[in-house]
């Protein structure tokens, strides 16, 4: 008797251990899913952030200027390296193309975030995206899951190119042909 009861002990415990797993909650039915990095040709979301003193940062697609959004974090090395020259490239391209950016380190790093802005004093508006339920309000939407990532979108928020972690100094590089192209009209590669 004593047998029997150690064997059916083991497999309840099992089965107690394996039932999150095996069974599906209507939680993760809820959930959206996760999108890959928009590309060229899709419309870009909009969204609404707070900076780091609480003003409200609006981008709204398609109001007639390209923009670039730029999301990053203060943690992130090839971040670092790469907002100056993203600041160089709103101190040229700004009357055509407003420059976005979006830090993603959330809320416990803000002393970070502000140390950065005063050191950089970037000439671009910096949100912090916001966690709000399962999703970010700005990168989610996105499908950013690397930093840097970098959203080129035309004057009728039609995203023109997208760029990656490494592939953001791709974007640097041709930055200046970029906003020669948005101009003609052609999606970057064309």
């Amino acid at each position: 008797m004593r047998y029997l009861h150690r064997r059916f002990h083991v497999p309840a415990f099992l089965l107690f251990l394996l039932l999150p797993v095996l069974a599906p909650t209507r939680a993760v039915g809820d959930q959206q899913k996760l999108r890959p990095l928009l590309h060229a040709g899709e419309k870009a979301p909009g969204f609404s952030l707070k900076d780091i003193d609480g003003d409200t940062i609006a981008f709204r697609p398609g109001h007639g200027k390209a923009a670039l959004v730029v999301f990053w974090s203060v943690f992130c090395p090839i971040c670092r390296e790469m907002m100056p020259g993203i600041e160089r490239f709103a101190a040229r391209h700004g009357k055509a193309v407003r420059v976005i950016a979006v830090n993603l380190d959330g809320k416990r790093f803000t002393n970070a975030v502000r140390a950065w802005l005063k050191e950089a004093r970037p000439r671009f508006p910096v949100g912090l995206d916001e966690l709000r339920g399962d999703y970010f309000v700005a990168s989610d939407p996105y499908g950013v899951e690397k930093t840097p990532a970098l959203v080129l979108t035309d004057g009728n928020g039609f995203v023109r190119g997208a760029w990656a972690a490494e592939g953001a100094r791709e974007f640097e590089k041709n930055a200046d042909a970029l906003v020669g192209g948005l101009r003609k009209g052609k999606t970057p590669g064309q």
